[in-house]
């Protein structure tokens, strides 16, 4: 398990570690956001932060903002039974809103920026009530100004990256 072995080999050095479950651009990653396989991970990433000498750096997952309803609430429940220190909300996004009107809009990959802005905080509002504010998340995705990230803390970021 890569996340395993970087948490043995880096851990150590590291202020805060992220399990990155939502690049778009890696294929069958955003497969690891399945509930089950999610929590098996999680898991033992946690056994291997747990191991490392104190001070030991905090866990969090990165998850994407093409997540739905029930997907946000495994999320929750998984980040809450593996003990994950907070969440990253959000990734890139695979939507291509109509709205593009760039000549590459159709490109595969990972969408940023301000498209990203709307669809990552309705993903954080969602975790943020999933998981009744006791945890902490990071707003990220599309922020450009003060007003952007104040919006992220409105809608339940600790922090905004």
């Amino acid at each position: 398990n890569d996340y395993c072995a970087g948490v043995r080999t880096l851990g150590r050095y590291a202020d805060y570690l992220v399990v990155n479950v939502s690049s778009p651009n890696t294929p069958g990653l955003r497969d690891l956001q399945k509930r089950k396989v999610l929590l098996d991970l999680l898991l033992s990433v946690r056994n291997e932060v747990d191991a490392l000498p104190e001070p030991r750096p905090p866990l969090l997952l990165k998850v994407a903002p093409d997540l739905n309803d029930s997907e946000c609430q495994d999320i929750a429940d998984v980040s809450r039974e593996a003990k994950i220190d907070g969440i990253i909300v959000s990734n890139t996004t695979i939507a291509r809103p109509e709205t593009l009107r760039s000549a590459h809009k159709a490109e595969a990959g990972g969408l940023s920026g301000a498209p990203l802005f709307e669809p990552s905080t309705a993903v954080l509002r969602n975790l943020y009530q999933r998981t009744e504010g006791k945890m902490t998340l990071i707003g990220v995705g599309g922020v450009s100004s003060g007003k952007d990230a104040y919006e992220k803390i409105r809608n339940g970021a600790s922090a905004v990256q």
